[in-house]
């Protein structure tokens, strides 16, 4: 009759009699009972917010060396920044996997002032060209930019460096090595 009522969501015939049995020996809540064992204390509201700090500081740590600040295990911490940080590694860093609100609502603004101006003014665009900045590895990023990126992930892999001038002066030597015949074979396979 269950089954008849509820159709596959309901209880099958043992747990129905075991339940049955429970009650009738005057169990009267249907909570779990308290298991033996070390209660699951890893993905705290603390622990995230420390996590998140600490990736938001350096967001080239690995893993292992949350494990080793935090002193929490290494699928608590896995667990935290996938599930609860809506993070994934890329290149060496940790990023979200998708565009935050305030970042949406920047673009979004940027977008309508532009179209306000080029409304007042038709020749706006050949006066001032505007950048909408987005985060690396930007989920909306055009198929256009997957063709440098990998070229250029195979030439820096592996190297360190300290300031923003060296990864700018290194990724523009790779760019430069780049010819038109890579793009036109590139924009040809699309």
């Amino acid at each position: 009759m269950l089954k008849q009522a509820f159709g596959q969501n309901s209880l099958g015939q043992t747990q129905t009699y075991n339940w049955h049995k429970c009650f009738k020996n005057g169990r009267t809540l249907t909570d779990d009972d308290d298991r033996s064992g070390r209660p699951s204390t890893g993905k705290t509201p603390e622990n995230v917010a420390n996590v998140r700090d600490l990736i938001l500081q350096d967001c080239r740590l690995t893993i292992q060396d949350l494990c080793n600040t935090l002193g929490l295990s290494y699928g608590t911490c896995q667990r935290i920044l996938s599930e609860e940080l809506n993070m994934r590694r890329i290149a060496v860093k940790f990023v979200p996997r998708l565009l935050q609100n305030e970042q949406k609502q920047h673009r979004l603004e940027v977008c309508r002032e532009l179209q306000q101006q080029l409304q007042e003014d038709p020749n706006f665009c050949s006066k001032v060209v505007t950048v909408v900045p987005h985060p690396l590895y930007s989920p909306d990023l055009a198929p256009c930019d997957f063709f440098p990126f990998p070229k250029m992930k195979i030439k820096l892999r592996g190297r360190r460096f300290d300031t923003g001038e060296e990864i700018q002066a290194e990724t523009q030597t790779v760019l430069n090595t780049l010819t038109k015949k890579d793009f036109q074979d590139a924009f040809g396979k699309w």
